[in-house]
């Protein structure tokens, strides 16, 4: 719309008001002295002007312009809090908060996370050189982490740098022989009833060591022969198991007679304080250590009696199928490391010629 006024009381000279509506709800208006004379000629003029508003209005809104991507610093934050909010595990928390603070923030602490750079993972690499292959490998996976949590949430189109993360190597799994399971057994009968539960959950029910104080009387059915693993302790605090699932596991006849044999009511847990709690790793790693001395074995940590227990159904003829089932791996990869195959070559051929 355009309106023309005599420009303060002249004859020849406007002032023209002109008002635009785009079909998007937006209008402009602009009010001007017209730069001719004459009503026809300020007339066409505005006319001109009009065209060139309308297309103004019609063209598409500039983005908004984006903000800058935070600082490695800044989005380390924003990075723990939002793993934290989506409860990953304590165990992964940790990792991820160490990585960044011993490994990561050193180099990239002042890097936008759009401008990390081939030479930021080499020095990354350099400051790793020292430690083993695995620590390299997961501090680089806990970067892609870093990374794709930062896609997700709209602040990277994409990964600023390919990374180049070696496989991790695996140590071959080591479990103790039959022999050394008697041992065990024998120093535990010594040790008391508590310590010959803890060795069969390990060995007969395959526990973590977290599974084991997590264990609860409310999770056992020894008429049925079964327990549900349904808590885990980890950094000494009561979370849910690995793979956040409850998982049925049988009870051979001797864990459930174990079992039985040390039903206290000092609390919910089978390894109960005297204050009914539970107790936390560095006891059962103590534990554990009282046994080997005393059965005079290597000290392979507490993980071995769950290797154990998958070498002793592989041997029986379980297959890994079976370990991974009574493990509750998810993968039959990771089964097959929890057997011992020491020894694998010569039980084969024994078991061709019988």
């Amino acid at each position: 719309m355009i309106k023309l006024r005599p420009w303060k009381g002249t004859k020849n000279e406007f002032e023209v008001d002109i008002t635009v509506n785009g079909p998007n709800g937006r209008t402009l208006r602009k009010r001007i002295k017209a730069p001719v004379t004459g009503r026809s000629a300020a007339e066409r003029w505005a006319r001109s002007i009009e065209q060139e508003m309308l297309v103004q209005l019609l063209a598409p809104e500039p983005a908004p312009e984006k903000p800058p991507a935070p600082t490695f610093t800044e989005f380390a934050v924003i990075f723990l809090d939002l793993c934290k909010a989506n409860r990953l595990a304590e165990n992964t928390l940790m990792n991820y908060e160490v990585h960044l603070r011993l490994y990561l923030l050193p180099v990239l602490a002042r890097r936008r996370l759009d401008e990390v750079k081939p030479t930021d993972l080499t020095a990354i690499k350099a400051s790793l050189a020292s430690k083993a292959r695995g620590t390299m490998t997961e501090v680089l996976k806990t970067l892609r982490r870093v990374f794709s949590v930062a896609i997700e949430q709209k602040i990277l189109a994409q990964e600023p740098v390919r990374l180049d993360i070696p496989a991790r190597i695996h140590k071959l799994p080591i479990a103790y022989s039959e022999d050394d399971v008697k041992a065990l057994l024998a120093a535990a009968q010594v040790l008391g009833p508590d310590y010959i539960a803890m060795v069969l959950l390990g060995i007969d029910g395959g526990l973590r060591r977290g599974e084991i104080l997590g264990l609860q009387w409310s999770d056992l059915s020894l008429a049925r022969a079964s327990m549900t693993v349904r808590h885990n302790i980890v950094r000494g605090k009561l979370g849910v198991p690995k793979g956040r699932t409850e998982e049925e596991v049988g009870l051979t006849r001797r864990l459930a007679e174990a079992l039985a044999a040390i039903k206290h009511q000092r609390g919910p847990f089978v390894f109960s304080t005297d204050a009914g709690g539970h107790y936390k790793e560095h006891d059962i790693e103590r534990w554990m250590h009282r046994l080997v001395t005393e059965a005079r074995l290597a000290w392979h940590g507490t993980h071995v009696l769950r290797k154990t227990c998958g070498t002793r159904i592989a041997d029986g003829g379980g297959g890994v199928a079976a370990v991974a089932s009574h493990l509750r791996h998810k993968s039959l990869q990771t089964a097959s490391r929890y057997i011992d195959r020491r020894g694998a070559s010569t039980r084969a051929i024994h078991a061709l010629e019988s």
